[in-house]
């Protein structure tokens, strides 16, 4: 069923008669302006049955346009899938076009969306546009705007120009969209589940979508630098962006700066800097922040030394389920006498019931 108008309106004509236009046009776009002799369709067919794949999806080609040929959808299918089943991702691409209009096979649109994923993992741009139409309309899939936006950009970046044409109009009536289609992208590619895994593909669209995008798509940029995948590990940009993250009251975030100042990476090492955001961090939630706090203030790095406060930010943290911070209560517990152990215990108890009462509702944070 085609999507109602009512949805972004204004956008959905333009976006099927698109699809059609793009559909012929990838079906036609390779036909010869001369028919095929006789003798080419003998040597296309001899090469075909040998086993070579472009010939094979010429053949397909052929009978789809009953050029050389007595026109059959049937034969067309037929040679296609005998090439798409060889890799070849033009006839990947025709074949799922043959599902989806039911020619020569019994309409499929998910199985059209099946091809055309294949397809586009080689960076095959008519499919990749294909994709965004069947997104869009609901094809084969369950309607997804921000689906449909990303594999828009995709096929735009690799030449489509229909696909150009989707993304500007998409842009006019739903822009906000843009941000997550990058990180759509860059989910894609990190993951290599419907793109060929690449983190250096990724580390390009999350940092299109980080620049003001969402504070967990900044994180995920942040982590990929920190870790030198796609490239070499690049700090101080990390920096930056987990900064926009924790600006955006994103714990992550604030955990992260913290660690960059704690180990002087991409900026010069502080300790009371780093103290500062692990606090900063701890009072957003952040467990481990709570214990990477709370073991400055046991030795004194960047606070001064408390500890008490360093038993109470590590117990909170052992309700998180941190094994680190189970072991280290056990140890302060250990190495406190009954009066410091019941003030920290008190403490905590405080800071829980101002801090995230709901969270930790009820907890009491005994001694073992």
């Amino acid at each position: 069923m085609d999507r109602p108008l009512s949805v972004l309106s204004g956008t959905f004509s333009l976006l099927v008669v698109i699809s059609f236009v793009q559909q012929a046009a990838t079906q036609r776009k390779s036909s010869p302006t001369v028919l095929l002799s006789a003798d080419e369709i003998a040597q296309l067919q001899a090469k075909a049955e040998g086993g070579n794949a472009d010939a094979q999806a010429s053949l397909g080609r052929a009978y789809e346009d009953g050029n050389g040929v007595l026109q059959s959808d049937q034969q067309a299918v037929k040679w296609y899938r005998t090439a798409a089943e060889q890799g070849d991702a033009k006839a990947q691409n025709s074949l799922g076009l043959m599902f989806r209009s039911g020619r020569g096979v019994e309409e499929d649109k998910a199985e059209a969306v099946k091809w055309y994923k294949k397809a586009a993992r080689k960076n095959y741009s008519a499919a990749m546009f294909n994709l965004g139409t069947a997104y869009y309309n609901g094809d084969g899939v369950g309607i997804d705007d921000v689906a449909a936006c990303a594999w828009f950009l995709l096929a735009k970046d690799f030449g489509s120009q229909p696909a150009g044409d989707a993304v500007k109009r998409m842009e006019k009536e739903a822009g906000s969209l843009q941000a997550e289609a990058f990180a759509k992208i860059g989910d894609m590619y990190q993951k290599g589940d419907d793109l060929p895994q690449s983190y250096g593909d990724a580390v390009n669209w999350y940092r299109k979508a980080a620049e003001n995008g969402a504070a967990s798509v900044q994180m995920k940029f942040a982590s990929l630098l920190l870790q030198g995948k796609g490239g070499s590990s690049n700090y101080e940009e990390a920096h930056r962006f987990c900064e926009k993250a924790a600006q955006q009251q994103y714990s992550p975030g604030a955990y992260c700066v913290g660690l960059l100042y704690q180990q002087g990476l991409g900026v010069a090492q502080d300790p009371t800097q780093a103290a500062k955001w692990f606090d900063e961090a701890a009072n957003m939630g952040h467990a481990v922040a709570m214990l990477r706090l709370g073991e400055m203030y046991w030795k004194g790095e960047g606070v001064k030394q408390d500890k008490i406060s360093a038993y109470e930010f590590i117990a909170i943290a052992s309700t998180a389920d941190l094994p680190d911070a189970k072991r280290e209560k056990e140890r302060l517990e250990k190495e406190l006498n009954p009066k410091e152990l019941k003030k920290g215990q008190a403490k905590a108890v405080e800071w829980v019931r101002t801090h995230h009462p709901l969270v930790l509702k009820g907890w009491t944070p005994s001694a073992h």
